[in-house]
């Protein structure tokens, strides 16, 4: 791997705001991509049949949490969803997305507040690299579960350091006991293989009703 793209990766991990996350990817978005592919980013489209699979089929409209460049939407397009809305925050990332005619709409959100989507929106949510450690953390995942239907799915990976550090056990725990998610699946596996890196691949289903 590059200096230069381990040198992206460390400006994200240390960064604290989401202002300092938007100036970081928006100055990375011409090459994110192919830092990506050279770091081993391998988990996009296990992560997508993952989806297809738990909703028993492609005829959904899904939401990209973070869709950054499109990498997702190139994942969930393979799988066979058609129907693909994005967010991210940063809008030099969606630039590039928007260009590739994957998704249906793309806007601007801040995870770490209230997304501009309706609830109960979506059956199913898709949300790769975003959920680690200088990123976001499992207290936002009720917000994703917001904008799903009750039932829908929500397909995420959490990188194996921040699923220590970020407490993601205990949080999950938390969130099935107050009948927030219902989680159906955990799987550890190759996340960014050119940083030895794996993650959790999670399968968190929306109650249908409370207890």
């Amino acid at each position: 791997m590059t200096r230069r793209t381990e040198e992206h990766f460390e400006k994200v991990y240390q960064a604290k705001s989401p202002d300092e996350h938007r100036q970081i990817y928006g100055d990375w978005a011409e090459t994110y991509e192919d830092a990506m592919k050279e770091s081993g980013y391998v988990s996009p489209p296990i992560l997508a049949e993952t989806l297809k699979n738990v909703l028993g089929g492609t005829d959904h409209a899904i939401l990209d949490v973070g869709c950054g460049t499109g990498l997702g939407g190139i994942a969930l397009r393979k799988a066979g969803f058609q129907v693909i809305d994005g967010i991210d925050l940063t809008e030099e990332m969606m630039k590039v997305a928007r260009s590739k005619g994957l998704y249906r709409t793309l806007q601007t959100a801040d995870l770490l507040q209230t997304i501009p989507i309706q609830d109960g929106t979506y059956q199913g949510a898709f949300s790769t690299g975003v959920f680690t450690m200088g990123h976001v953390g499992p207290d936002r995942v009720p917000e994703v579960m917001r904008v799903l239907k009750p039932g829908g799915i929500f397909c995420l990976t959490v990188a194996q350091n921040a699923w220590v550090d970020q407490g993601w056990h205990g949080a999950l725990v938390g969130l099935e006991s107050s009948y927030a998610v219902e989680c159906i699946g955990d799987t550890l596996g190759e996340h960014v293989t050119g940083h030895t890196l794996q993650a959790h691949f999670l399968t968190l289903r929306k109650p249908v009703s409370s207890a």
